[in-house]
């Protein structure tokens, strides 16, 4: 019998990691989860320990496998974590609030920072496979250093070592000024302004923040609100010993003003345009002479767009980042007061615990994503109906996690529509998507296949339909949260230094072919819908728009997984659901692209690079399982005439698979904008899964 202190609570798709003092038998999600045992050595119901020696017997154990670790509420939970700069702010906002994680957390937390730092240089970076950088080190040196490790402590020694050696913290990236300042470990001269008068501005400027990337917007609001009030931790003995640690130069003796634009080449990956230093400079003279009657104007205006977001996300709001300085927000304006502790009881949902320690997610996790994919993976395999208890749990969690209305007075705080629409994550956190939306219908519609399934009605169906539509950008493509609401040259103002294309919501292949498989799914369950017309022009518009950006060597740029796999498997799918003739040159160049990146040992492994660079670089180990199921559901779906390639790739899969039915846990597949990646770790159980299944129903054609 397994035994473990920690369990994993679920409620409609909310994840809480509890801590008990006597250790109690470990459910099989917990074993799965937490990895209590050696990969590959449990055993699910119905399972044996004899290795797949074919694709229907590695289908069958896969189903089982993934099946038996389904949460109670129907989802499968994951790790979502990943980005090492978000659990900084969670416990640097704790430290200025004076709020206390349990000890049991604190001591997983501690572990985690350990686990993770990079053994041969004591750094950290901006996610966990990434090189040591200021951002990355001197946050997570801080956060052991608040959570009561000493400075004489090997791992904290090592870490303060690669400050010194690097020039100290001075060249921090923005964000990380930005919460130094806040611990008072940095001066806030050291900043460049974070102007909170533009949240004045009116829509109808292309630079008024309602046209900014929804997550941009997000996290500079309270980030503005914080700068204008200069909210500052007390000056404690810790503070004192910190502002000694973290730098090279007496922190008296910094020049701040003269930090601002101070970036370490270790971190800078988005350089400052000419027009951003400009005005950069011209924000700090406004500094020094700004309207005080109007900078309180602004921030009793940003609190209230503060406090709309907590409300509407239950108080998880849309990402981590905004989530704690929102709570450090609302702690400077009321104290600890009701709302504070609702903030602080949804910093729980973005805990995750696993193997190597307690981490901070980069959302409240990717849920209905997750359920969704598997949905659709476990309808193909054709023996769903085999499994009825899981699908129906799967297809109640997708029933409950669909957003039943709009939020209300949209134009005022730029929200978009949202009945009918599916979020990432639970119903609970609400932004709708374009791309969950779409794979949300395209598992709502693949269920109605199973006779026992009480399935999503068609009107609500089509609720979804009608959130796609209108999110379809003038481009033909769509975006992820909302439209592209902000003209290309907003990206000049990018002040992040760490990230790339933050400032608007661009049209991606990924969302485009997502809405366009939906609609197309839409339409043969519907044909005769009103709004069909509309529909098929839609579609026609999306299949242009994906045409439009293939590069010239037949990829597509993925911009939220790794990389060109990723965002080639959605092309290929977008454009064959649309009807495109398969002997169509984009297919056809998409597929040759495909085969000449596949390895030696049959499979396909793309290196985290590829986003950074923008350009195919190879993973310096061995092929991943996951870009293999992505390279292999694109040449199936586009019934590639050779089947040598897929022949390789679909041994590889089986060779890859534990006995049980499981597979490992390989390189971080995710990414956003660009230069920080994520981890996705139910990936490996759904991909190769539908790989296999697409095989046996395109060419083997055998009952499993």
């Amino acid at each position: 019998m397994t035994q473990t202190h920690w369990s994993l609570k679920v409620d409609r798709g909310r994840q809480v990691w509890e801590y008990s003092e006597e250790k109690k038998e470990a459910t099989d999600v917990d074993i799965h989860l937490l990895l209590l045992k050696e990969p590959g050595t449990t055993t699910p119901q119905g399972c044996d320990l004899n290795k797949a020696q074919t694709p229907q017997e590695a289908i069958l154990k896969a189903f089982q496998y993934f099946s038996k670790v389904q949460t109670e509420d129907g989802h499968w939970a994951g790790d979502y974590g990943g980005p090492m700069f978000l659990l900084p702010g969670l416990v640097i906002t704790c430290y200025i609030t004076g709020f206390k994680l349990p000890e049991s957390t604190e001591k997983e937390i501690i572990r985690y920072l350990i686990t993770r730092q990079n053994p041969t240089d004591g750094g950290w970076g901006l996610h966990i496979e990434a090189h040591s950088d200021i951002f990355g080190t001197a946050l997570q040196y801080v956060t052991l250093r608040l959570l009561g490790v000493p400075a004489d402590q090997p791992n904290a020694k090592k870490a303060r070592e690669f400050l010194h050696a690097n020039g100290g913290t001075v060249g921090i990236p923005s964000w990380g000024k930005f919460w130094l300042a806040t611990l008072n470990v940095y001066d806030w001269e050291g900043l460049n302004p974070i102007p909170i008068e533009f949240w004045l501005l009116p829509y109808n400027l292309p630079i008024a923040p309602g046209r900014w990337w929804c997550h941009c917007r997000m996290v500079y609001l309270p980030m503005s609100y914080i700068y204008a009030r200069k909210t500052t931790c007390k000056l404690t003995d810790l503070v004192k010993e910190l502002r000694k640690e973290l730098y090279i130069t007496d922190y008296d003796k910094i020049n701040w003003s003269e930090q601002r634009n101070n970036i370490n080449k270790l971190d800078m990956y988005n350089p400052h345009t000419t027009l951003l230093n400009i005005i950069n400079s011209t924000l700090g003279a406004y500094e020094k002479v700004h309207s005080g009657w109007l900078r309180k104007k602004a921030i009793d205006y940003t609190f209230e767009h503060i406090r709309y977001e907590d409300e509407q996300t239950k108080y998880i709001d849309i990402g981590p980042v905004n989530k704690v300085i929102n709570m450090l927000c609302v702690w400077d304006r009321e104290g600890c007061s009701p709302n504070f502790y609702k903030h602080a009881d949804r910093l729980k949902d973005y805990l995750w615990l696993s193997n190597d320690g307690m981490k901070m997610q980069g959302y409240n996790g990717s849920q209905l994503w997750d359920t969704a994919f598997t949905i659709q993976a476990f309808i193909e395999t054709g023996i769903a109906n085999q499994f009825p208890e899981c699908m129906k749990k799967a297809n109640e969690y997708l029933d409950i996690s669909q957003v039943p209305n709009d939020s209300p007075n949209m134009d005022v705080y730029h929200r978009h529509f949202s009945k009918g629409a599916w979020p990432f994550s639970t119903v609970d956190h609400g932004w709708p998507i374009s791309d969950c939306t779409a794979e949300g219908i395209k598992s709502a519609l693949a269920l109605r296949s199973l006779s026992f399934i009480d399935p999503i009605s068609l009107e609500r169906v089509a609720d979804g339909v009608n959130v796609i539509l209108t999110l379809q950008n003038k481009d033909g493509g769509w975006a992820s949260y909302e439209n592209k609401r902000g003209p290309n040259w907003l990206e000049k103002f990018n002040p992040s230094e760490v990230f790339h294309n933050i400032m608007i919501d661009y049209s991606y292949v990924e969302c485009s072919a997502a809405c366009i498989q939906a609609m197309s799914s839409f339409r043969k369950y519907a044909p005769s819908h009103p709004r069909i017309k509309e529909i098929n022009h839609s579609i026609q518009r999306g299949v242009k728009f994906i045409k439009s950006i293939q590069r010239q060597d037949g990829s597509w740029i993925g911009s939220w997984g790794i990389c060109f796999t990723y965002g080639t498997w959605f092309g290929i799918e977008g454009l064959v659901a649309a009807g495109e003739p398969l002997n169509s040159p984009n297919i056809i160049k998409a597929c040759k692209f495909l085969v000449s990146k596949q390895r030696a040992d049959g499979g396909w492994g793309e290196s985290f690079k590829s986003n950074v660079t923008k350009n195919y670089v190879q993973h310096p180990e061995t092929s991943q399982i996951v870009n293999t199921g992505w390279a292999l559901l694109s040449l199936m779906s586009a019934k590639y005439p050779d089947r040598e390639p897929i022949e390789r790739g679909i041994k590889f899969l089986i060779s890859r698979q534990y006995a049980n039915g499981d597979f490992p846990q390989e390189s971080i597949i995710g990414v956003f904008n660009f230069n920080c990646m994520i981890s996705y770790s139910n990936y490996k159980n759904i991909f190769p899964l539908w790989a296999l299944a697409r095989y046996n129903n395109l060419y083997l054609k055998n009952k499993l």
